[in-house]
């Protein structure tokens, strides 16, 4: 079984011979008990040659689903008790990677008019009119991948102890502070920050503000970019890292996102090419951190680097806070 890279879930690929049974008691209890779809249009003959995925919970129940026919996405399921838990953009992460390891140049779907937001967030883009799909409002979306096949040199794995390759799973404020701290104490030369609004209760704090600092200092050619979605508060409640980004300007950038850009990710700090702290929810702390995961924390640069150049630093932070 392969760990999701971003979220406390895991995430199978697996066949229709392999795994019919969690696969259709999924589909049956979200698209036919819930949606009221009818058993003969829900499966078909061509979930046989489909490749399709399972979202498994730590105590491996297997709780959601989906499948992908040449481009074409479909039969996403996440049963009801699980969702609002970023298992829907966990698989869908999965198929796009996937997608793109393959070279498909776009993945298609038909979603359900209700779900719109969601597969937006994913950087889908709809097209036609509404039409009905087994009894349900649909819209065609579409999601062009040529952004995912850009060629990348993937970073060497040396030897770590086992312990910095775990994932620390985290549900609070305090714990992702203490996290960021470690990442930043650690760190040799970078520190990324994607964050909605910079958090104060994880980021707005003297000790993490010196470690950024001394981090600043230490090395010639240090480097930490913040880029917030919300810069308005920064200013208002005189944020440390405001302060500090002021005093060293040429070390510390922060720039405002892009009013164009939807980001897949909600809040995450990477350090180097290697430390990472994800928190999956925009609303609440549910996330993880893990101190060697070269892979993912190259992934999450990549996210990072791409709407860092399509974002512009914004004029009101010039202002010092009072």
């Amino acid at each position: 079984m392969e760990n999701i890279e971003y979220f406390a879930v895991d995430i199978e690929q697996t066949t229709w011979q392999a795994s019919q049974q969690p696969l259709s008691e999924i589909r049956r209890r979200v698209f036919i008990d819930e949606q009221g779809v009818d058993a003969s249009e829900e499966f078909d003959t061509a979930d046989a040659g489909a490749v399709h995925w399972l979202a498994f919970t730590p105590d491996n129940t297997a709780v959601g689903c989906a499948r992908l026919i040449d481009d074409r996405i479909g039969r996403m399921a996440v049963l009801k008790p699980f969702r609002n838990r970023g298992i829907g953009s966990a698989l869908m992460r999965h198929i796009i990677n996937y997608a793109a390891g393959i070279g498909l140049p776009r993945l298609r779907l038909h979603a359900q008019t209700q779900a719109l937001p969601f597969y937006e967030g994913m950087r889908f883009v709809a097209s036609g009119d509404e039409f009905m799909e087994a009894g349900i409002p649909h819209r065609s979306m579409t999601l062009e991948l040529g952004r995912f096949l850009q060629p990348r040199v993937e970073p060497s794995l040396p030897d770590t102890a086992q312990e910095n390759r775990e994932r620390l799973m985290l549900d609070n404020a305090i714990a992702f502070n203490e996290q960021a701290k470690k990442l930043v104490d650690n760190a040799q030369r970078q520190i990324r920050i994607f964050s909605r609004k910079l958090d104060p209760r994880i980021y707005d704090d003297d000790t993490l503000r010196d470690l950024m600092f001394e981090l600043a200092r230490a090395h010639p050619h240090a480097e930490i970019k913040i880029l917030v979605e919300q810069t308005y508060p920064l200013v208002q409640d005189s944020h440390r890292l405001l302060h500090l980004y002021h005093r060293l300007p040429s070390r510390i950038e922060i720039r405002k996102l892009g009013k164009a850009i939807k980001s897949l990710h909600s809040d995450f700090l990477v350090a180097d090419q290697s430390g990472i702290l994800y928190n999956q929810s925009g609303d609440r702390y549910a996330g993880y951190a893990i101190a060697h995961a070269p892979l993912q924390a190259v992934e999450l640069i990549d996210a990072f680097e791409d709407m860092w150049e399509r974002s512009e630093p914004d004029p009101e932070l010039r202002n010092l806070p009072l």
